[in-house]
């Protein structure tokens, strides 16, 4: 069958594939079709063609999945911030373990890894705690406030989002209004906008520091800075990270890509010595400001670029450490850093990751090197989304 761009062909989708697109076949070749789920019979149009697969789009749903259910989102198909608003939250949760399963096995290369059961979200609508909106110009003048589209490439102008927070909400709304009627005008291509910010935050417009709660203490996080997604589950993850190190109290812990300190702040009480990593500033000064605000005197803080750090600071110096932490962005950490990390030949490493491919990736170069893989706890912190979060506890072998 020659099939070329613009054709339109009936598919039955079989599977998602990581990364959110439905995926089906039409004369053995692959298609992939964002916004669709297992089951669905879709009339597609292709619009692309590739040598070993297709894309398409959606022209009409011929029989729809059991999996499937409407939308919350009027923007959604179109907004680049969901994929998966179409689908039962607990066949989502399905998918999600089973993206995990595949990347470890396929990147990873390791048989039965030892994935435990997905964490759901206590919420699965309204858990985002920071949004960063896209502020359009035109000829020097507003042309549109909200999130980029699927291709990444326009702007999708909204009145709200339905997976953050609804103080978020109620703050864009004004926001917005105030860009449309001219009252504010900005010359910013992004506008952060956290969740539950107090009077005083409010009054100073976009302040430098804004605080966020986790196990019932307040932290200092930098207003352009990381903080975990889910409002509901931040706590949950401290948690997992602590049950997963089996602290005696003896031991030296390495806190790479720190932040702001959160892991630090509460396995402080547990750990004979901390150590954080952090190469943004304004994060390092306030994990500092975090630690001494609640009386934290074990935990000393370097700013720097992470791979220096671990040679300069603690494998020259034969540094020894127990436990080393690493909650790194979604590019993984990357050879070099492992090379360091595997010279301090830790008891454990836990690795917090939103991303399993690169996590996968990167846990490859360390079972290689002799660390066992012991566990892999899944825990939806982005409902709605392709994305999910994993906690890979390795042992020294």
């Amino acid at each position: 069958m020659d099939i070329k761009a613009g054709d339109i062909i009936e598919v039955k989708i079989d599977t998602v594939a990581f990364g959110g697109d439905g995926v089906g076949r039409i004369d053995n070749i692959v298609i992939f079709v964002p916004f669709t789920v297992d089951g669905d019979v879709v009339e597609v149009e292709v619009t692309g063609v590739k040598k070993k697969y297709l894309r398409g789009k959606i022209k009409k749903i011929l029989a729809p999945s059991p999996q499937r259910v409407e939308p919350r989102c009027l923007y959604f198909s179109e907004c680049g911030g969901c994929q998966y608003q179409h689908i039962l939250y607990e066949y989502q949760l399905e998918i999600k373990k089973r993206q995990v399963i595949e990347s470890f096995e396929r990147i990873g290369r390791l048989r039965l890894p030892p994935v435990k059961e997905i964490i759901p979200s206590l919420a699965i609508f309204g858990y985002r705690g920071k949004a960063e909106y896209h502020v359009g110009f035109s000829k020097g003048e507003n042309s549109g406030v909200g999130f980029m589209d699927v291709e990444g490439r326009g702007l999708v102008d909204i009145e709200r989002c339905e997976i953050v927070d609804e103080t978020i909400n109620m703050a864009f709304q004004r926001f917005r209004s105030d860009l449309i009627t001219g009252r504010t005008k900005i010359h910013d291509e992004r506008q952060i906008i956290w969740s539950g910010l107090s009077d005083e935050e409010k009054k100073v417009g976009t302040p430098e520091y804004v605080t966020r709660k986790a196990k019932g203490e307040n932290l200092l996080v930098p207003y352009e800075g990381f903080f975990q997604a889910n409002v509901f589950l931040v706590d949950y993850l401290v948690d997992c990270v602590m049950e997963m190190s089996g602290f005696t109290g003896s031991e030296a812990v390495l806190d790479c890509y720190c932040g702001s300190g959160l892991f630090s702040l509460f396995l402080s009480g547990y750990a004979r010595e901390i150590f954080g990593i952090e190469i943004d500033s304004e994060s390092a000064k306030c994990a500092r400001i975090n630690n001494k605000k609640h009386g934290v005197s074990n935990v000393t803080i370097f700013r720097g670029d992470i791979k220096n750090i671990l040679q300069e600071k603690f494998v020259e110096r034969n540094i020894n450490i127990d436990i080393i932490i690493l909650d790194p962005p979604r590019i993984g950490c990357g050879r070099n850093v492992i090379s360091g990390i595997i010279e301090l030949k830790p008891e454990k490493i836990i690795y917090v990751s939103c991303n399993p491919a690169t996590q996968a990736r990167d846990i490859r170069y360390l079972t290689d090197k002799g660390l066992i893989l012991r566990a892999l706890q899944p825990i939806d912190m982005f409902p709605q989304t392709r994305h999910i979060e994993v906690v890979a506890l390795l042992e020294g072998s």
